[in-house]
């Protein structure tokens, strides 16, 4: 189901959001756009099948991204004109001079006179781009050239800025709309989410994941009995090798390795001493405190 909330501007702003849940761990971003300001011209300057759009970009370590809303101006002198279905919104791969390959399109948008309408590709799972500049332009369905009262795409007026908005024009093809006589910025925007906001290496805002270990389990066969104090005497005095995972020779928790270690293991087994500090007598993680570390799970734990 399809709600429409609209916020005034200058030029309102319509939002046709789908309603449901967001699909993704990434935030959505401000709205990309080249342009600060609202539409204040209106260009009833084209003719069926045309394209008029923008070529925006974001910082090169935000890509991948997914395009989930896009925006566009449309309005008339008088802003009292009907509903308007036009043939598509599309989005290309490349900026100027050539956008290249048509990577997404919405088809038959309806646009209000007077407002920004913003179109959701959420449900349609977004539009992914993996490297900039990208193009996302408005295919018109009707001529409205030289009809002075149509509705059309809106600009700011303030300025065109060369490499930032795009015509594709019958005949001629891809041009830049500064070049033709465009005296402002194309009001569009996007809404993306970068794709990798969840997939940052330990140490880059994502805790690395806690090592299991059984302590007591010195030799890690997932059980606590006399080969364990064995194991840990024979690392200490015979040079056997140690334990994946340090803490798990630990017995008392005290921080460091010694004898006292194999006492409290076999006092516990065999003459009613205390039970090993947690994590025992199942698999857990260090709790903080003096350790002797863990770089890998016991292999019992995995």
């Amino acid at each position: 189901m399809i709600q429409r909330t609209c916020i005034r501007f200058v030029v309102s702003f319509c939002s046709l959001l789908a309603a449901g849940q967001a699909w993704s761990q990434c935030e959505d971003q401000f709205p990309l756009s080249n342009t600060e300001g609202a539409g204040t011209v209106m260009c009833p300057c084209f003719v069926e099948g045309e394209e008029a759009g923008v070529v925006l970009d974001v910082p090169a370590e935000d890509y991948p991204i997914e395009i989930i809303r896009i925006g566009v101006a449309w309005g008339s002198v008088l802003g009292d004109t009907p509903n308007t279905i036009q043939s598509a919104l599309h989005v290309y791969e490349n900026g100027l001079p050539n956008p290249g390959a048509r990577l997404a399109s919405l088809e038959g948008p309806v646009f209000i006179d007077g407002f920004v309408n913003e179109f959701n590709l959420e449900e349609r799972g977004g539009v992914r781009i993996e490297s900039g500049p990208f193009t996302v332009t408005m295919e018109f369905m009707d001529t409205n050239a030289e009809m002075l009262t149509a509705a059309s795409m809106v600009h700011d007026g303030d300025g065109c800025q060369p490499g930032k908005n795009v015509v594709k024009a019958i005949p001629g093809g891809w041009s830049d709309a500064c070049a033709l006589g465009l005296s402002g910025d194309w009001v569009m925007h996007v809404i993306y989410r970068p794709v990798n906001c969840g997939d940052e290496e330990p140490g880059e805002g994502k805790e690395p994941a806690a090592e299991l270990f059984i302590r007591g389990d010195d030799n890690g066969d997932g059980n606590v009995d006399l080969s364990d104090p064995i194991f840990s005497l024979t690392h200490q005095f015979a040079g056997g090798p140690a334990a994946g995972c340090m803490e798990s020779m630990d017995s008392n928790d005290d921080g460091q390795l010694n004898i006292t270690d194999s006492i409290f293991t076999l006092t516990h087994l065999f003459a009613g001493g205390p039970a090993l500090p947690a994590p025992y007598p199942d698999c857990g993680a260090m709790t903080g405190g003096a350790s002797l570390g863990c770089e890998t799970s016991s292999e019992s734990c995995n």
